[in-house]
């Protein structure tokens, strides 16, 4: 309070010392007041080009945001500046591995911890990676060496109990996670990362009123501390089949390479898996969640003067840029990854939103829709905690409402353009799997491939929350998990029964 006090006069224009103002930012960013704190940067980053500083600050900010490309863009600046800061590095790992280029995050990491071996974040971040890749023995390895820097560092415990299957409390991994619970003197931050830690441990010794109330514990934290407008958010998701209303007449007339396949759906609706079964092609490479159709949005409406507002400006929207950003998303898509097949996959859920876009850049790429219960669904959201900012999932109430917004644009696209999307079910993929699997390739335009049946055969990193789930294979246990809370999800039950997405046996209205 007392930093924001000094630092206010600047807002009035008082201050033109440079420090003073580099203050005013870090505080606004600690404030999550961003768009103050990007305009005294875009200051002084005007004033004061490639100074230290401000490029810290700009990292800063748009680690705040997640910017993950503007983080790589000034982090590759600082680092002809000071090469051996490791937190730059680190923050530098940080960004490709949210951009699912795993193998370079690895590295920045490692180059991060050799430049500071006694920092627990650095070990963990580098057990992430690990994880993504599949390597359980060294990922462990580093998330024991940072709770070994840090006995109180909550995040290495959620993920430690992520790579494990729990059939006792007794196991002493969970007595760690109990003891630490119950020392009483931790902050949000860490109480957040906790309390998914314990409700995995508790839900896996079918202690389920335990795990409910602990998953319950983490989300109210997480949920209050959210600042973005869910009224608004789902206003816009409600207005885009208002404005979409038929199939683009402008699409992308440049010949792209590699060609994309998009997998999208709720998350934790199966996309993680089917992304694994596709990547065994020979053809085809994985690149997990590629932010690059959010950003394309970002710079079609930053970019025109004056600036348009998605989706109402989409029509008017020319050819040349539509062609000009599906080159740009190729050209991010070849600088995250070492590609040489001719297909790639992006598997990010949420661009489910954004098929009308899609359909405009790449008018011929393959979408794949993949559905599963409504309940299991909302079941496996509520237990996972993100690392984006995705504030509906940890409240009932708004991860319902989201889900009947996604379930009725899914509708509304699967109208427009048919059998351009490809419909699977995750029940019916691992009850059925070589049925399944071999229609999911024909759907997609490739050639059978038996590699498509070996769970070997896949080298993609995974970085979401399916990391150890997918890696076991095809397996059952996730179906209809939602039975052991059933009592608990009574307001998902309510709204998704009043929109007629659920009967009265809880069965999906089809």
């Amino acid at each position: 309070d007392k930093a924001l006090e000094i630092g206010q006069p600047l807002f009035e224009g008082k201050f033109e010392d440079r420090a003073h103002r580099q203050l005013y930012a870090q505080i606004m960013i600690d404030l999550r007041r961003h768009e103050e704190a990007s305009n005294v940067i875009k200051e002084l980053e005007d004033e004061f080009p490639n100074d230290e500083a401000t490029l810290r600050l700009g990292i800063a900010l748009r680690e705040a945001i997640r910017d993950h490309f503007g983080v790589i863009d000034l982090a590759d600046q600082l680092l002809k500046k000071v090469p051996e800061d490791a937190g730059v590095w680190n923050s530098l790992g940080v960004a490709y591995f949210q951009l699912d280029s795993v193998q370079k995050s690895k590295s920045y990491y490692e180059r991060a911890i050799a430049l500071s071996p006694q920092h627990a974040e650095y070990e963990n971040n580098l057990g992430l990676a690990f994880s993504s890749l599949g390597d359980r023995e060294k990922a462990e390895h580093h998330y024991r060496r940072s709770l070994q820097l840090d006995p109180k560092y909550a995040e290495a415990y959620r993920n430690i109990t992520s790579m494990k299957r729990f059939s006792s409390l007794n196991d002493p991994d969970a007595q760690a996670a109990k003891s630490l619970w119950e020392q009483g003197d931790l902050d949000d931050f860490s109480t957040i990362k906790l309390s998914f830690a314990l409700g995995k441990i508790y839900d896996d010794c079918e202690l389920y009123e335990q795990a409910f109330e602990a998953y319950q514990t983490g989300n109210e934290l997480r949920f209050k501390d959210s600042r973005i407008d869910l009224d608004k958010y789902f206003a816009h998701i409600a207005r885009i089949p208002t404005v979409l209303d038929h199939p683009p007449s402008t699409v992308a007339e440049v010949e792209i390479a590699p060609k994309p396949i998009f997998i999208l759906g709720m998350p934790r609706s199966g996309t993680t898996l089917v992304e694994q079964i596709v990547s065994r092609h020979p053809q085809v490479f994985g690149c997990g969640e590629l932010p690059c159709i959010e950003r394309a949005i970002n710079r079609i409406e930053k970019k025109s003067k004056p600036m348009r507002v998605y989706p109402d400006d989409f029509w008017d929207v020319p050819l040349q840029v539509i062609n000009g950003e599906a080159t740009e998303y190729q050209s991010w898509v070849n600088r995250l990854h070492d590609i040489h097949t001719p297909y790639i996959t992006d598997k990010m859920p949420f661009t489910f939103v954004h098929v009308g876009l899609i359909k405009a850049l790449f008018p011929h790429a393959p979408i794949v829709h993949c559905q599963r219960h409504p309940l299991d669904v909302i079941t496996s959201n509520y237990f996972q905690l993100y690392g984006s900012e995705v504030s509906f999932v940890y409240n009932l109430e708004a991860l319902s409402t989201y889900y009947v917004r996604y379930y009725r644009l899914m509708e509304h696209w699967s109208r427009i353009f048919g059998d351009a999307i490809t419909q699977i079910r995750y029940e019916e993929l691992i009850q059925d799997t070589d049925a399944q699997t071999r229609q999911l390739v024909e759907s997609i335009g490739l050639q059978w491939d038996d590699a498509c049946f070996d769970p070997d055969r896949s080298d993609t990193a995974v970085r979401t929350a399916s990391i150890w789930q997918v890696r076991q294979g095809i397996y059952t246990r996730s179906k209809e998990r939602w039975r052991n809370y059933e009592r608990q999800l009574a307001p998902a039950i309510e709204i998704l029964q009043k929109e007629n997405i659920l009967n009265e046996d809880l069965s999906v209205k089809l």
